[in-house]
């Protein structure tokens, strides 16, 4: 389980969350496997398009849970995130909605 904040100023609906990746030591993680938990509400990270009601606020931490096959070994790893987040308010001249793409990585140690 991994803390994750919204990458943009504003508050948006979960469906303009376009990317979450996960990869751990290097390996990307089954996105199938993946889902964000805000306000205790659990969904996979393939239905966030559909979720025009929901809202991530952007003073809230949403957790970002993996169901993994196997547990990783003791010892340092390192956490790939990639978020993007469409702004549905910023268009371009040709009509397509900006994407936010942030990355980050963490080293963490079981």
């Amino acid at each position: 389980m991994l803390g994750v904040r919204l990458n943009w100023y504003r508050s948006v609906p979960l469906s303009c969350i376009e990317r979450l990746e996960i990869a751990l030591d290097g390996v990307p993680l089954d996105p199938e496997r993946t889902s964000l938990e805000l306000d205790g509400v659990r969904s996979p990270v393939r239905e966030l398009a559909a979720l025009d009601e929901r809202w991530w606020h952007v003073l809230d931490t949403a957790t970002v849970r993996i169901d993994l096959e196997d547990r990783p070994p003791e010892g340092p790893h390192a956490v790939d995130l990639v978020i993007g987040t469409r702004i549905p308010y910023l268009v371009s001249p040709s009509g397509d909605a900006a994407v936010i793409v942030d990355r980050a990585r963490a080293e963490v140690t079981q």
